[in-house]
This record gives structure tokens, C-alpha cells and sequence, in this order.
């Protein structure tokens, strides 16, 4: 028995009514999420109190934040960011459309960026377009040097220019084959460009032997030590010993404004002598050794240890000093004393390889007797310092505090871990940003797609840059990082809450907030 036509025909009208309310409810409340998780995941400001450091404050352990994202137009340029760092206060930032080339000694131009990134949102301070021979650039104290220009930071004024610009490549010097400035720190292979600090009284620039003479800045020397203001310091030639080995500076680190003079033995340096980074006066080896002092840092085999106010030497592995183990010699490598250590808690490779630092997370050398100090006992000198296994660019970071870290492999079987180098602990070391790998066994190894915040005792994870949209980030401020957006973003994205929006650039990351 059926209902008729008559009494069916309202029935289905109220039944379309309410399936139609009921889409429009379903509707309403989907574009009611939209929009709140938009709200939601709306940059929040920076309100820190903009205190420089490489530290991060231990506030991130609740996670990440999006403070604020820039985009080009927002930077006044039409170029992507390729590098960017810190000068003093500002935030400098390069912009160049051209990407790296096979040739690498071709010129290139970009626009500098300053900003000030201590307020809610960041503020352009000026901006500077260049042309450069080399695709790496230099920081100075309160400058940066692009091309062939000294830039002042606060302001983007040009105080100098040089005759002649910097040599196109950075490096230690252990393969001499070509104009370098004298360089620790070393520009990635895989950046378009890159900043490299020089932390030295003068920049010191060598050319080859054979090259010498085609010298742009001095035809009788091989190295040559130049002031800021372009200046020529010093004049040391490049000169081959007995043995026919390529004698010249090297790049380890100084001690009170003096530098190692290394023999190269197959690019395998020894100690020579010792470089004033001042005047350039050089002074011989003041205690008597048999057999060559290495001085490889690559491979943290270095007999000799700079500290802040001489060196030590070190007599107990390969060769044996006339008197003790340890000779402590001054800057300028006159002897001090020789002693013997009659207990010895930390071994010399350790040594070496350690990296101590103050609360802003900034390296500090120790005095050669705080070094001594940490021999006997096995201390640091700061608070914070932490071990790498070599001086390689594949070096990772495997302890902290003589604790080596920890974390669970994929059975929960906490076993050692280590972060690759470039990661930046907390000021108290109870946080960790960096890229993890898990070695329960050499066959098994995870990576996170970006560095991830980690709890450094543990290992676990809490938050990663990829969950904000960011590739890597660093600390500007201990409560601030700047970072650089995922290379691949999509709109619809965006409106769901994810980060960061297509056209952005850079992005201010700062801790979670409660709530």
C-alpha cells in the first residue's frame, strides 16, 4: 500500500529542505574552519627583547612559531634570496637572480639588503646593488666587503673601495692553485653565494709560487696582509725549504694575532714557524722537537693547539719533546715552560676537537693553562662545550659536556646519535636545532627533510622547521630565527593553515606561544 501522490509531495519537500539545510550547515562550518585555521596560523609578530646570540633561548621547547614572512616586493627587489647574515644588528640580506655557474669566476651582481628585524615586523634600512668577480663575500667587524667595496652595515654607505677586489676564492691553502684569500671558515660548493667572516686583524690574501709574479696587488710577495680601509699591512713571499716544500701560512686558528707557517708535504702541512698577523715579522719554533709537528686539523691529528695566549705542544703521540710532554709556548712561538702531566682525563685528539662556548653561544678559546686544566681533569673551560669528530665538512657532533647523545632507534632501544655540523644548541644545552642521525647500525641511518628541535639528553624530536614551511633557519636573536621557506609551496596550502605563502622569501621564526 502506498502513500498517494498528494500526501508524498510534501514529505519529499521537507526532507529536501532539511538534506539542503544540512549542506549548507556542513558548508558553513567547513569555510568556518578555513577561516579560523587561517586566523589561527597568521603570523604572530616578534615581541622578544632582540638579544644578538647563537643560542637559542630554551622558550622553544614549546615548539615553533611564524613571526613574520617577507617577500621580495617586500624587500624592494625582483631577485630571490640566496644568503643572508648577521652584522652587528642588522640582518643583511643578498638577492641575485643568477645562479651558480660552471664558471665560478665569473662576474656576477646582486643587491644587499639591511634590515632590522628587532620589531614586530622587520624594517628595510637600505638596500645596495653590486657587481662582483667572486661569488663570495665578506664580513668584517661592522662591514661587509662585496666586490671590490667596504659596506658599512647600520646604513649601506660604501667607506672604501678597493683598487682591486678580493681574490675569487676562500680557502685553508692546503691546495694552492689559484689567488685565495686565507680562510677557516670555507663557502659551501652548493650555495649560489655565501658570507664568510673574517675574524682577523687584516685579511690575508696568497698567490702561487709560479704566479707570484702576476700578482694583482704585489709582485714580489705571495702573501700579503691588508687593512680594511684596503690598505696594505704586510708583504710575506711564498718560498719552497730544502726538501722542496711549499712553506707559507695556514689557516689554523690564531693565537693573540699570530698565525702557523706551514711546510706542505703532499699537501700535508707541518709546523714551520709563526706569522704576526700585526706586522708580519715571523719567528722559528722555540723549543727543540725531533721529528715534524703536524698541523692537519682535517683529520684532528694537529700536535700543536692554539689558545688565547699561546700554544700548547704536544709531545706524547708521534714525537717526543727534550723535556715533558707539554710544551707551552707564547704567541710569537717562544718558549714558555715544558711539563710533564702526570694524570691525563682527557685525551689530546679530544682536545682538539672540542668546542667550548659562552652563553650567547659564541666559540671561546681557552688560556693555556685552562687547556691544561681540561687535560688533567677532563672539564671544559665554559659551562656549554661540546665534541665533533674531526674537522671535516662531514664532522658531526656526537657530545656535550663529555655526554654523548642519545636517542631511540626504531625498536625504542635508546643507542648514540649525532647531529650534523651547523646545529645550535640552547645556552643551558637541554635543546638541540639540527639535522639527527640515528646509528644503531651503519646500514641505518634517518635524516628529517630539515632540522628539527630536539631535546638533547633524550633525543626526541619536537617540533621541525619542515612543520612551519621552513628549509633551515638560524638564531639572530636567542628568541628569534631567520629562516629560508621551502623551496616548493602551494596556495590552497596557505588557506589551510600550512606555511609559508608562495611568494615569501625569508621568515622570522620565534617560539611557541601558550595557547
Amino acid at each position: 500500500m502506498t502513500a498517494p501522490d498528494s500526501a508524498r509531495s510534501p514529505l519529499t519537500s521537507i526532507l529536501a529542505f532539511i538534506r539542503a539545510r544540512k549542506l549548507l550547515v556542513a558548508t558553513l562550518a567547513s569555510i568556518l574552519a578555513l577561516g579560523l585555521s587561517w586566523l589561527v596560523h597568521l603570523p604572530t609578530g616578534y615581541s622578544g627583547h632582540a638579544h644578538p646570540s647563537q643560542a637559542l633561548s630554551s622558550d622553544f621547547s614549546s615548539g615553533f612559531s611564524v613571526a613574520w614572512e617577507m617577500t621580495s616586493k617586500d624587500l624592494g627587489v625582483t631577485a630571490p634570496v640566496v644568503a643572508s647574515t648577521r652584522v652587528g644588528e642588522v640582518l643583511v640580506v643578498l638577492a641575485t637572480a643568477e645562479g651558480r655557474s660552471s664558471n665560478e669566476e665569473q662576474a656576477f651582481s646582486g643587491t644587499l639588503i639591511g634590515i632590522d628585524p628587532s620589531g614586530s615586523t622587520p624594517t628595510v634600512l637600505w638596500r645596495h646593488e653590486f657587481t662582483s668577480d667572486i661569488r663570495t663575500l665578506f664580513t668584517w667587524d661592522d662591514s661587509i666587503i662585496a666586490g671590490s667595496e667596504t659596506i658599512r652595515a647600520s646604513d649601506g654607505v660604501v667607506t672604501t673601495t678597493w683598487d682591486s677586489p678580493l681574490p675569487a676564492a676562500a680557502s685553508d691553502l692546503r691546495n694552492l692553485d689559484s689567488p685565495r684569500v686565507l680562510s677557516a671558515t670555507l663557502p659551501s660548493w652548493s650555495d649560489v653565494a655565501s658570507f664568510i667572516p673574517i675574524t682577523w686583524p687584516v685579511v690575508v690574501i696568497c698567490t702561487p709560487i709560479d704566479d707570484a709574479q702576476e700578482a694583482d696587488r704585489n709582485e714580489e710577495a705571495s702573501c700579503t696582509g691588508w687593512h680594511k680601509d684596503g690598505t696594505q699591512a704586510w708583504n710575506y713571499a711564498v718560498t719552497r725549504n730544502a726538501d722542496r716544500h711549499r712553506v707559507q701560512p695556514t689557516s689554523i686558528t690564531t693565537a693573540n694575532s699570530h698565525l702557523i707557517i706551514g711546510q706542505y708535504d703532499d699537501n700535508y702541512p707541518y709546523l714551520d714557524s709563526f706569522l704576526s698577523l700585526i706586522d708580519g715579522s715571523v719567528t722559528d719554533l722555540g723549543v727543540a722537537f725531533s721529528g715534524r709537528l703536524s698541523i692537519d686539523t682535517i683529520y684532528a691529528t694537529s700536535e700543536i693547539y692554539a689558545t688565547s695566549d699561546g700554544w700548547l705542544v704536544n709531545g706524547m703521540d708521534y714525537a717526543q719533546l727534550e723535556e715533558g710532554d707539554i710544551a707551552v709556548l707564547n704567541p710569537d712561538g717562544s718558549l714558555r715552560e715544558t711539563m710533564a702531566l702526570t694524570t691525563n682525563s682527557l685525551s689530546w685528539r679530544t682536545l682538539i676537537t672540542t668546542t667550548c662556548t659562552d652563553t650567547d653561544g659564541h666559540a671561546v678559546l681557552p688560556t693555556a693553562e685552562q687547556a691544561l686544566t681540561a687535560l688533567r681533569t677532563g672539564h671544559g673551560w665554559t659551562p656549554m662545550c661540546y665534541e665533533v669528530d674531526g674537522g671535516r665538512p662531514d664532522s658531526s657532533i656526537y657530545a656535550i659536556n663529555g655526554r654523548n647523545f642519545l636517542a631511540a632507534d626504531e625498536d625504542g632501544t635508546p643507542t648514540y646519535t649525532e647531529y650534523e655540523q651547523g646545529a645550535f644548541l640552547s645556552a643551558d644545552g637541554s635543546l638541540i636545532l639540527g639535522i639527527q642521525s640515528i646509528e644503531s647500525d651503519k646500514k641505518n641511518s634517518t635524516e628529517e627533510e630539515a632540522p628539527a628541535l630536539y631535546y638533547s639528553q633524550s633525543g626526541v624530536t619536537i617540533a621541525s622547521l619542515s612543520q612551519v614551511g621552513a628549509r633551515s633557519a638560524r638564531p639572530f636573536y636567542d628568541d628569534l630565527l631567520v629562516a629560508t621557506p621551502v623551496p616548493q609551496r602551494n596556495i590552497f596550502l596557505r588557506y589551510l593553515g600550512g606555511y609559508p605563502h608562495p611568494d615569501t622569501v625569508l621568515m622570522g621564526i620565534t617560539p611557541k606561544r601558550a595557547g
